[in-house]
């Protein structure tokens, strides 16, 4: 398998696809690029725009199988702020015309025939770790379309793969092993000790990304590093002793923040993978792609690339 982000990983055709997708992620770069620029009935549209020609780009080169479309529901709720109301508190609400192209873009989603998945308590990338779980122990590869770290944590099968269409980084695990120098069962717990500013994670001070790893390395989990914290003198770190103490000086806070950094991977209630192909879209679809938003230009291409993705499902039984 091919561990570089320019050619990514091989996938084996004799397994079926589950792909899920962060939408988010590709919504939010469409309307920081042009969120604002209107569509053909004066709306503002961009970020629908930006992810309708992203979908016509890559659509049509996945593999064929079940998908869902994840999304987040909010900010300032859900089980993690419940542990620490201060989680990604700094971030300011969305604005009401990018929440309007949201809700146009999960009914775009819908009539195109896809599911789509968004739950008040859990975050997208906990739908996501749940689904590949269920998909994994129902024989499927996981193939999920997103740019964010902290879903690393879901590549746990050696046919598994985290793929940015758009950016063309496509890691399997032993790539995120080489790029992270841990395994993706480690993600959480560095995490929990280097902090994530994006999410307003505290950590340690002076532990990185790269201490944090080193760490890990040689004590392999945060429940292990917490069990004994003068162990991490014997790392190969700067300022051994120090870190040491802060850990043991920390250990409530550092548990408090692997728990944020985790994610759920068993919440109930999901549909199974099964259940997840596309359907293909709505009938009269001229008239409801001009009632979104989408631009003429666009329909062809995008009816083309939803109904191309079938019903097939790859599974081989012996």
């Amino acid at each position: 398998m091919n561990a570089s982000p320019d050619a990514g990983p091989v996938p084996d055709a004799r397994l079926p696809t589950l792909t899920l997708v962060d939408s988010s992620i590709f919504v939010f770069r469409a309307w920081f690029a042009r969120g604002l620029d209107p569509d053909p009935q004066g709306r503002p549209g961009g970020a629908l725009h930006g992810l309708v020609h992203s979908l016509c780009q890559w659509l049509p080169a996945c593999a064929p199988g079940p998908v869902a479309f994840c999304f987040d529901t909010g900010l300032r709720r859900g089980f993690r702020h419940r542990i620490d109301p201060a989680y990604k508190a700094h971030r300011p609400p969305a604005p009401p015309e990018l929440r309007e192209q949201f809700a146009r873009i999960r009914e775009l989603l819908g009539r195109l025939g896809f599911a789509t998945l968004a739950d008040a308590e859990y975050e997208a990338d906990d739908l996501i770790a749940s689904l590949a779980r269920a998909g994994r122990a129902a024989g499927y590869r996981i193939d999920v379309k997103s740019a964010d770290k902290d879903l690393t944590q879901v590549i746990l099968g050696g046919q598994d793969r985290l793929h940015d269409p758009e950016r063309g980084v496509d890691m399997d695990r032993r790539a995120i092993e080489k790029r992270f120098r841990i395994r993706p069962e480690q993600v959480a717990d560095m995490l929990a000790l280097a902090g994530d500013a994006s999410d307003n994670i505290p950590g340690i001070d002076g532990v990185g990304p790269k201490t944090a790893a080193r760490i890990l390395r040689r004590l392999r989990d945060l429940d292990t590093v917490l069990a004994d914290p003068p162990a991490v003198t014997r790392c190969n770190i700067r300022r051994a002793p120090a870190v040491a103490a802060a850990i043991a000086g920390q250990a409530d806070r550092l548990r408090r923040s692997r728990r944020l950094t985790g994610l759920a991977d068993r919440i109930p209630d999901l549909p199974a993978p099964g259940e997840l192909h596309p359907t293909g879209p709505d009938p009269d679809a001229s008239a409801w792609l001009h009632d979104l938003g989408v631009a003429p230009a666009y329909h062809a291409r995008l009816l083309a690339a939803a109904g191309a993705w079938g019903l097939t499902d790859t599974r081989q039984t012996a």
